[in-house]
């Protein structure tokens, strides 16, 4: 089962987004329309929009990556590191289980302190496979 994440839909106002963002931990969310993930939005992107009441999707990303809770810590760390990303969305099959942040990928890989891979589950934390 997916823990439920704070998240948005694209007819949502910039305004409202920035309301939704102080309540994650990661500084992104996922934009979500009919159960469906759709984009992604931060700060930055909330920046460049055109006033507070200017629609989520004029300023959400729509290329999305994501990871599974079965990806090993090290593979998410590969992409966060060719991409740059800040956070990624995780989805178990369609359903979107959470967001994983750059920064808790990388306390994990330096925690793991051993050869075995080091996988996400949902809420993203680390556990020993």
């Amino acid at each position: 089962m997916c823990e439920a994440s704070v998240t948005v839909t694209p007819s949502a106002t910039v305004d409202e987004a920035r309301r939704l963002l102080r309540e994650t931990p990661t500084g992104y969310l996922p934009v979500v329309d009919r159960g469906l993930l759709v984009g992604i939005v931060g700060e930055r992107d909330l920046r460049a929009a055109g006033g507070p009441s200017a629609s989520v999707a004029e300023v959400m990303t729509r290329t999305v990556f994501v990871l599974s809770p079965e990806t090993a810590v090290r593979d998410a760390a590969r992409v966060f590191r060719r991409c740059r990303f800040g956070a990624m969305p995780v989805l178990k099959g369609r359903e979107l289980c959470g967001m994983v942040a750059r920064d808790a990928v990388l306390e994990a890989l330096a925690g793991a302190g051993d050869r075995r891979g080091v996988s996400l589950d949902p809420s993203g934390q680390a556990r020993a496979e």
